[in-house]
């Protein structure tokens, strides 16, 4: 099929149906079918023929040239367009358009992409009789033509729980590390939650990814940059990486309990603040050892206790979290938290027993701990609500006498060893001892004096009652007997004292009943006993006195009680946990009962102390 040139060749734009229909290359009638417009062709060069189809000859042209023996270059005006070469014929001319162009006058621009300008590198795009490459990933230039590289040697500086720092090379070749304008760093979560790009400078070679959630996965690619004028970037292949955000540290950290073998720590996890947290890691060690002894959790639990520890020793104990079930998770650990300085309990002083028991003090004797360094021990006593307290520090210590006890009461003793440490001092676990003293009336005790030399006080019995003191009449005294005037007392403990006076001008005899149960001196249900050359009453429940003549009885009121507790605070120190032992004393509240007795006999009364 002839087409629009038939004795030339046809120039059109190859991309337009039209103008592949008019040269030729498929029946126009296929192009009507298509629904398509024709397009213009125009023929590039006929030798002796003229015309948009070349059919005519130049004897035919608009303006032949007459003959003349003088030729007219017609090409002298230019007028071929857009760099088209003009050929001139006998004073004709011929436009041979340049590619991309056609027309008479090649003043028609065909398509720049024609020629595939971009190559594989790009995407060509036409606008304005001009082009514009979009550069494929790795290339960057006009037409493509350059080759893009990344950075290298991506690594992570640092993780926080809610940051990552990174760094990478520029690129290793000069002429690719001026072609970059900066970086592009995109990080993206696992999940896709969350994804965000930020822009770095050439200049800079490190970056510090912020607003992070705690304990989750992130990937991170690095691409090189050029900038262009139409905001179309061209980026390099990136480096990538893969890291995850550490969790948050655990809330609450504490020591609860602590023994000679074995230290108790807790802590606490929030449901929300803490829900990337898969384990929790609590270690343990002493200083100067190489290994922690360290054990993993589930995230649910929330108390631990170490065991077969060595007493009086100082250990170092931190816990921290992790995210994260396997490497292919990439697990990430918590930061510690502030590491807790704990010295285990020295061991306590063993086999406590009593040595001798009196009516106001108690001697007590132990065997010191059989390891540890042992500067002292603290020595308590309780009874009811009351505790007092003696510190010796004499670490070589093994027996003790408490004394200013009260006769017939039960008490408790405890003993406890003291060890010196650079938090203060640490107390073993107290050993106690229920002991009763004896009553006023008991068997003789033996004190010892500093000289260590025995004093033995023997307890006198009370007298049955009071001497009565007679004065006799002139007549009733003997003539020339002489009797001195004394006084007779008898105090609390049964102790007789006498004072003797100058002689009176009247002599006075003392005459002493004889004492002896048979006058049933006791009253109120008494019962006489008899003890020596004396006797004494048991009184039934409710009667006191010498001879059971006062009725007693217990009237209730409020009263406040006086006692101490020893607390240990913590307290920072340069970074270590020491503990401060502070004796506090406390008031509290209680019912007492005053006992109110009253004598048989009309106006004799007795009242006491208020007791428990």
């Amino acid at each position: 099929m002839l087409g629009l040139c038939p004795h030339g060749r046809c120039q059109g734009h190859l991309l337009s149906p039209g103008a592949m229909a008019a040269c030729g290359y498929f029946p126009m009638l296929l192009l009507f079918a298509l629904g398509l417009a024709a397009g213009r062709a125009s023929c590039r060069l006929c030798l002796s023929l003229w015309g948009p189809s070349c059919a005519l000859g130049l004897e035919q042209a608009p303006h032949p040239a007459p003959p003349s023996s003088l030729e007219v270059d017609a090409c002298e005006s230019s007028p071929c367009q857009n760099g088209g070469d003009c050929k001139s014929f006998g004073g004709s001319y011929l436009c041979v358009c340049p590619e991309g162009f056609f027309g008479y006058h090649c003043e028609i621009a065909s398509d720049p992409c024609f020629s595939s300008p971009c190559g594989s590198r790009g995407y060509c795009l036409a606008s304005n009789g001009s082009h514009s490459c979009t550069c494929k990933v790795s290339y960057t230039g006009k037409n493509c033509e350059k080759e893009l590289l990344p950075p290298t040697s991506l690594k992570v500086e640092r993780v926080e729980d809610t940051g990552v720092l990174i760094s990478w090379h520029p690129p290793e070749d000069a002429v690719a590390r001026q072609l970059i304008d900066g970086y592009a760093v995109t990080y993206v979560s696992f999940d896709g939650s969350y994804r965000r790009t930020d822009f770095v400078d050439r200049s800079r070679s490190a970056h510090q990814l912020r607003a992070l959630a705690s304990g989750r996965a992130y990937n991170i690619s690095v691409f090189s940059v050029k900038r262009n004028v139409n905001n179309k970037n061209d980026i390099s292949r990136p480096v990538m990486l893969t890291t995850r955000t550490r969790p948050r540290p655990v809330e609450g950290f504490e020591i609860t309990n602590v023994t000679a073998s074995a230290i108790t720590v807790q802590w606490a996890l929030h449901r929300l603040k803490h829900s990337t947290v898969s384990r929790v890691r609590v270690s343990i060690r002493q200083p100067g050892e190489l290994e922690d002894r360290t054990v993993e959790l589930n995230s649910s639990v929330a108390k631990y206790t170490f065991l077969d520890l060595q007493p009086g020793e100082r250990y170092i104990v931190h816990v921290t979290t992790l995210s994260g079930l396997g490497t292919e998770d990439h697990p990430s650990e918590s930061l510690a938290s502030a590491p807790f300085h704990v010295w285990t309990r020295p061991l306590p002083p063993r086999n406590l027993t009593t040595s001798r028991v009196g009516a106001t003090s108690v001697s007590v004797v132990w065997e010191p701990p059989p390891a540890g360094t042992v500067e002292g021990y603290i020595i308590n006593v309780t009874a009811a609500q009351s505790v007092k307290s003696r510190y010796v520090p004499n670490g070589k210590l093994a027996a003790y006498t408490v004394r200013d006890l009260l006769p017939a009461q039960r008490y408790r003793l405890s003993v406890t060893a003291v060890q010196n440490t650079e938090q203060g001092q640490v107390h073993s676990e107290p050993i106690h001892l229920y002991v009763s003293t004896l009553p006023r009336d008991g068997p003789a005790e033996r004190r010892w004096s500093q000289g260590g030399h025995a004093r033995v006080l023997r307890a006198r019995l009370p007298p049955a009652f009071l001497p009565e003191l007679r004065l006799l009449a002139d007549h009733d005294a003997q003539p020339g007997c002489s009797v001195p005037r004394f006084t007779e007392l008898v105090d609390g403990r049964g102790r007789i004292s006498a004072r003797f006076s100058p002689s009176p001008d009247k002599p006075v005899t003392a005459q002493t009943p004889k004492s002896s149960c048979s006058a049933k001196p006791c009253r109120n249900g008494g019962t006489c006993v008899r003890g020596g050359r004396s006797y004494r009453c048991r009184c039934a429940p409710g009667f006191k006195g010498r001879h059971c003549e006062l009725a007693c009885k217990k009237v209730p009121l409020s009263c406040t009680r006086l006692y101490s507790e020893t607390k240990s605070f913590p307290v920072w120190e340069g970074g270590i946990c020491r503990y401060l032992y502070r004796r506090v004393y406390k008031v509290h509240q209680d019912l007492c009962y005053r006992e109110s007795c009253e004598g048989s006999l009309k106006g004799h009364h007795k009242a006491s102390s208020p007791g428990p």
